[in-house]
């Protein structure tokens, strides 16, 4: 067997050399393009994550914008419903301090002629004449500030237009006009801006369900509920009776007469009260003071002993009203009331009636439907957002259509988001009582509700 010679081996060993430098040179560049299509596809993935991202973030923060625009139109018409509330409390308080201003005038006119009655006790006893004298004057004096004060007091709380009763009313108005539509779209669209510089909102038509919420009572006896909260406001003095039976040390006419004993002295009676009309246009307030005395009735007063008014000591009368009649024909006011005891008292205390303007009972607006013991009032929020245009919006702008083979859809460049709220009545723990929703109890709250078919009907409307 030859061996191979050295120059043989050396001849096989430069051919295998250049066959592999030449198979290096033919597969040179093909790793560079599966290289560059790995770094598109990568590319491509990192777009449509930060485009999947990009929609996921738009979507929460138009949610999250129409959940607290929402919630702020809530509390402002549940602070609406509270300020309203604030608003019967107070009319509630303007019509009490009238009551009070007109029995405070008829009291002191009472008092003032009272002192002056007593003076005739200087006869039997002169050395009284320098008190009765002082506290007469005092009496006069008192009576003439009451009367000023009274007409100021009236005139501020309840003059026609200008009081401040009939200022409550008109705000109340107001304030249901911002707690509707137009006012809860500007709270919402300042919301959303605040959240998103981008985003707008606005409240959605609820078909006049809050207008029919809340019901303006003004017709005649609409006001009876008022009427029934402004009386039981009143303090003791004058809600009244203030009426008073005194025994007198002074013998009767039918003294031995009668077997009861009652009847064989004289007596002293007080009798007086505030009421409001009937027609609920005016207050009254009347006090009298008469010495009473026991005669006989029949034939030469043999019929028996009647209690009959024989002189009257003190009266004073106020009344606050818009007309001259202040009382209506057939109604039960006090001055019938009093005259069944005091005839002469009362003629007297009518004669010199202190007078002032007013407008009558407040109409106050409340819940239209007082039968359901907690009612809600709802309200939906559609908020929008625009979208920024993402890098394959821009691709796909840019590509020709004849080159895209069925292109994904483009993604919208307005988002959309429905919220609503619910406005209840909720009184807080430690109340201690069962009270149901109205219009004169500040407990009225809000809280974020699932959207009604009603609200998603209307939203999808206006995406559309």
């Amino acid at each position: 067997m030859t061996l191979p010679s050295i120059g043989d081996l050396l001849h096989d060993d430069q051919m295998r050399s250049a066959r592999t430098s030449f198979a290096r040179r033919h597969q040179s560049g093909q790793a560079l393009v599966l290289g560059l299509m790995m770094l598109a596809i990568c590319i491509a993935l990192m777009l449509m994550l930060t485009r999947t991202g990009s929609m996921i973030s738009a979507r929460q923060r138009v949610a999250q914008t129409a959940d607290a625009a929402a919630y702020s139109a809530g509390i402002w018409r549940a602070r609406v419903l509270n300020t309203l509330a604030y608003s019967n409390r107070t009319i509630v308080a303007q019509e009490v301090a009238v009551a009070q201003a007109i029995t405070l005038a008829a009291w002191a006119r009472y008092f003032e002629t009272l002192t002056g009655s007593a003076e005739w006790l200087t006869i039997a006893y002169p050395p009284a004449g320098p008190v009765l004298s002082a506290l007469g004057q005092g009496a006069a004096v008192a009576a003439g500030l009451s009367d000023q004060a009274a007409a100021i007091e009236v005139a501020a709380r309840g003059a026609p237009g200008l009081g401040l009763t009939a200022m409550l009313e008109q705000a109340q108005g107001v304030l249901l006009l911002s707690a509707n539509g137009f006012g809860l779209s500007a709270v919402a669209q300042e919301v959303a801006r605040a959240h998103d510089p981008r985003a707008s909102a606005f409240a959605l038509s609820d078909q006049g369900r809050f207008t029919a919420f809340v019901r303006h009572y003004a017709g005649p006896g609409e006001r009876d509920r008022l009427r029934e909260v402004v009386l039981a406001s009143l303090d003791p003095f004058t809600q009244g009776p203030r009426d008073r039976d005194i025994r007198l040390p002074l013998p009767s006419s039918c003294a031995g007469r009668s077997t009861q004993l009652d009847k064989w002295t004289l007596w002293f009676r007080k009798r007086g009260g505030t009421r409001l009309s009937d027609d609920l246009s005016s207050w009254e307030a009347l006090d009298t003071a008469s010495v009473h005395d026991w005669r006989g009735s029949g034939f030469l007063g043999l019929g028996g002993c009647r209690d009959r008014e024989a002189l009257p000591l003190g009266w004073g009368m106020a009344s606050a009203g818009s007309g001259a009649q202040l009382s209506p024909a057939g109604s039960t006011t006090v001055v019938q009331e009093v005259a069944a005891t005091n005839p002469l008292g009362t003629e007297r205390a009518t004669a010199q009636t202190s007078s002032y303007t007013y407008r009558g009972l407040a109409a106050v607006r409340d819940l239209a439907d007082l039968s359901t013991p907690y009612p809600v009032s709802r309200l939906a929020v559609l908020a929008r957002l625009e979208r920024e245009a993402s890098v394959l919006d821009a691709m796909r702008v840019a590509m020709p259509v004849a080159q895209a083979n069925a292109p994904p859809p483009a993604m919208p460049r307005q988002l959309t988001a429905l919220s609503s709220a619910e406005v209840f009545f909720r009184p807080p723990p430690q109340h201690g009582r069962i009270e149901y929703a109205s219009l004169f109890s500040p407990f009225w709250q809000v809280r974020l509700v699932a959207p009604d078919a009603i609200e998603e009907h209307e939203a999808a409307r206006h995406a559309q």
